[in-house]
């Protein structure tokens, strides 16, 4: 017998960098795939076209965004290096191709939902966004994705009684999910206008499965924004921190007080939101060697001093941004009885954890622990709320928590991760 006929519709929600991003004028690859048809890494187009802007200037700013389009979720990443040699890295490739072994139906973005009478299988339904984002936006985009399947499912008379859906989100993507089923389309508001937690989004959500969710931040991030990100960790495939420090997404990811036990040269507690620290420290965007990078991404036209006063009033406004969404995501409240979470997380990897900061040699350094999969740590997967204090539990309900030794990535591919995936989707409520 093929449950997964009577299963619910999956909605995949990626992590960062899940999606590809594309040139909307000419259909080029920002983000997604390397070569011939894409825009190679730090170079000035793909910085111009990957930055956000750093000016509320309203024609610049509606340019930028109108030049970018999230088109689907990046299921093989292509590097072609020469015309003829090229290789591909399986990102979301394994987990949709079990799926559909398992008898559900892949259902890219933008295209026709299968009719369940002709036999055809439950659709997964792939959640393309742009991860650059806050993912307090991305949430928004999320409830009208769902909602648009919701009532179409509705109009044709296609949904049993109460349909509901499940939702498959890895890394990032389960901060967005989190932050829909919390908030819905109430977006981050203001320190003055605070969105109500009532659950709304959870009304149409049954099962939420968690992969590698980095639900209290990680250190990578901190080192990402410093430093930049270098592709599978080749040097020739790095995007420039000032790129990264326009992006919301990045600040929203930066690892809680307890997660990173961040002190100063003389054993002082220091706070890695404040502006402040990032200006005295000139971190990321802030950083001399990224002046270049900066005059690229700055509204045509900017003097140097223009560019960094921009650099400086973007950075504080998206760290002071990030404390928002942080106290809006770690706040306790119980969940909706119909909602169940499940968690899925890797251990036994290196991981950074252990911020140590020199203001006076201006310079930062990381300890590691075994105790993650090398991108987020055990105690920021399971949401711990005070990792110094244990016993206090998890913000999430988890109705399941289970641990692999597998890295980030690997989650995604890993088959005991499957067979317990399918056991939820599928196969508990027949026990």
């Amino acid at each position: 017998m093929d449950r997964s006929k009577d299963a619910n519709p999956i909605i995949l929600i990626p992590g960062l960098g899940g999606t590809k991003l594309v040139d909307a004028r000419n259909g080029k690859t920002a983000w997604g795939s390397y070569g011939h048809s894409s825009y190679w890494p730090s170079t000035d187009k793909d910085n111009q076209l990957l930055a956000l802007p750093l000016t509320n200037r309203q024609a610049f700013v509606k340019r930028k965004q109108n030049n970018v389009k999230a088109v689907s979720v990046v299921e093989t990443l292509k590097i072609s290096l020469l015309p003829f040699s090229s290789f591909n890295l399986a990102i979301y490739a394994t987990i949709m191709k079990s799926l559909k072994k398992a008898g559900y139906q892949p259902n890219p973005q933008d295209k026709p939902i299968p009719n369940n009478d002709s036999g055809m299988a439950t659709p997964v339904f792939e959640f393309a966004y742009d991860w650059r984002q806050s993912n307090a936006d991305s949430a928004i985009q999320l409830n009208n994705f769902i909602d648009e399947k919701s009532k179409y499912y509705k109009t044709n008379k296609r949904s049993k009684k109460g349909q509901k859906f499940d939702i498959i989100c890895h890394s990032m993507g389960c901060l967005v999910a989190r932050y829909y089923l919390r908030y819905g389309d109430q977006g981050l508001g203001t320190s003055e206008s605070t969105p109500e937690l009532d659950w709304r989004g959870g009304d149409q959500i049954e099962n939420i499965i968690m992969v590698a969710p980095p639900n209290k931040g990680s250190i990578e991030a901190l080192s990402n924004l410093l430093n930049g990100y270098e592709f599978n960790h080749i040097k020739w495939l790095k995007y420039p921190a000032a790129v990264l420090g326009t992006m919301p997404s990045m600040y929203e990811l930066l690892p809680r007080p307890d997660i990173s036990l961040a002190v100063d040269q003389t054993g002082q507690d220091i706070d890695l939101m404040d502006p402040k620290l990032w200006q005295s420290m000139n971190w990321g965007i802030l950083n001399p060697n990224q002046a270049n990078i900066l005059a690229q991404i700055a509204p045509s036209g900017s003097t140097n001093q223009e560019a960094n006063s921009l650099a400086v009033e973007i950075q504080e406004t998206l760290l002071r941004k990030a404390k928002l969404f942080y106290s809006r995501l770690d706040l306790k409240s119980k969940s909706p009885e119909h909602l169940r979470f499940y968690l899925f997380a890797g251990v036994g990897t290196p991981t950074e954890s252990n911020v140590r900061v020199n203001r006076n040699e201006k310079s930062i350094s990381f300890l590691n622990a075994n105790s993650g999969d090398g991108k987020v740590l055990r105690a920021s997967a399971y949401a711990i709320e005070d990792a110094m204090m244990p016993d206090m539990g998890p913000i999430v309900e988890w109705n399941n928590a289970t641990f692999f030794l597998s890295n980030h990535l690997n989650l995604v591919k890993n088959n005991d991760f499957f067979v317990n995936l399918y056991d939820i989707l599928m196969w508990r409520e027949l026990l």
